[in-house]
């Protein structure tokens, strides 16, 4: 017999995992449209940090930042729940069990974990949290949309850059409405270094979705 779950329980555990914000939030700067189109799955040339939202919101003038805004809520994912692709790389956990990072074997390893946000909601902005000490290697992120057949339809990256330890990056704007009719969304991430110094720590997907629509895809057993 198929059981449906308790609707209330449902919403709460939404709620919970979502993050929804909406409100006091900073004015984020529009972006061009030149973002770098490089994959997960083929090496990436090094780039410059584009502008981002900002990483803290004002707490005033509300109702002016929130017309300017091109988001309206965001998921945070950590860096400790990333598993690899591939059987060709250990790892170890970090900076207090939240980070994570490539111990040994390949740097062309690819981590990755799925991204559960609102049917219908667009994404705008995907932002990864890092401890970077290496002057001389970036690590990558990217976040994937595949096709049903596990195909690359969309791609938008960010990298570690310098070498002063905890930081983040921030993807372009862009623009994606989230449909599982069609599609499944990772964030995966490429350390190309092996070591402690570099090493993930967790990701923020900022998104717009209409007032009042703060649910997740339903799973039934």
């Amino acid at each position: 017999m198929r059981r449906f779950p308790d609707v209330a329980l449902t919403l709460a555990v939404s709620l919970i995992l979502v993050g929804v914000f909406v409100g006091s939030a900073g004015v984020v700067r529009a972006q061009g449209d030149d973002t770098p189109h490089w994959s997960s799955s083929a090496p990436v040339p090094e780039g410059a940090d584009p502008g981002s939202p900002p990483d803290t919101y004002a707490a005033s003038p509300a109702a002016e930042t929130e017309i300017a805004q091109t988001y309206n809520a965001f998921l945070r994912i950590s860096g400790a729940v990333l598993k690899p692709r591939e059987s060709t790389v250990d790892w170890y956990g970090a900076g207090g069990g939240g980070c994570l990072y490539a111990s040994a074997g390949s740097t062309f390893a690819t981590f990755n974990t799925p991204i559960y946000l609102p049917q219908g909601s667009t994404v705008k902005f995907l932002r990864m949290y890092y401890n970077d000490t290496n002057a001389d290697k970036n690590s990558h992120a990217w976040f994937t949309v595949y096709d049903l057949y596990g195909q690359i339809v969309l791609e938008r990256g960010a990298a570690s850059t310098g070498s002063s330890g905890n930081g983040y990056a921030t993807t372009e704007e862009f623009t994606h409405t989230i449909n599982y009719d069609s599609y499944s969304y990772v964030v995966n991430w490429r350390p190309n270094d092996l070591g402690s110094d570099m090493q993930v720590c967790g990701f923020r997907i900022y998104y717009h979705t209409a007032p009042g629509i703060v649910y997740l895809p339903l799973i039934m057993r």
